[in-house]
């Protein structure tokens, strides 16, 4: 099937010193996912086994917030709060996402269905450019749990 999906996290700091960001990358996905569904029971019940990919659609989807303007903070010398997001922007790459799966569905009058699945993506979906912030590469590999309700059309 093709799917659209957006991955969202947020990331809170506060410190001692009143010091507060928040940082949150989203995001937006499409892209094909294709699931072997077994019905134990001929009906109703089936166990879903597969995978999906999808390419990222908004690479630079990262937001940024903070307090480090407040003049608490002059002495730290610290950059905007739109340079900073601006750089966050320029070296944290969305990328695409690939992921294996499975889950639990039960389909209702043979015209809907409900599923509730599981996946683990395989590749790191932000990248980390070359940078002078010490910011360092992480294996940012994606949980989802998703829940859908679907229509089934004969064909």
């Amino acid at each position: 099937g093709f799917s659209y999906w957006q991955k969202a996290s947020q990331l809170v700091y506060n410190d001692n010193k009143e010091l507060n960001y928040k940082v949150t990358p989203r995001y937006n996905y499409i892209g094909v996912s294709a699931l072997l569904k077994i019905y134990p029971w001929r009906k109703g019940f089936n166990i879903s086994i597969g995978g999906r990919a999808g390419a990222n659609l908004n690479g630079k989807g990262i937001s940024y917030e903070s307090n480090q303007e407040e003049s608490k903070f002059a002495n730290y010398h610290f950059a905007t709060v739109a340079e900073t997001e601006r750089l966050m922007k320029e070296k944290l790459t969305g990328q695409p996402d690939i992921a294996v799966g499975g889950g639990f569905g039960y389909e209702i009058d043979h015209h809907w269905a409900v599923d509730l699945r599981y996946f683990y993506g395989l590749n790191s979906t932000i990248k980390t450019e070359h940078n002078d912030y010490n910011w360092a590469e992480h294996s940012t590999h994606g949980q989802n749990i998703e829940l859908s309700i679907s229509y089934l059309f004969k064909l």
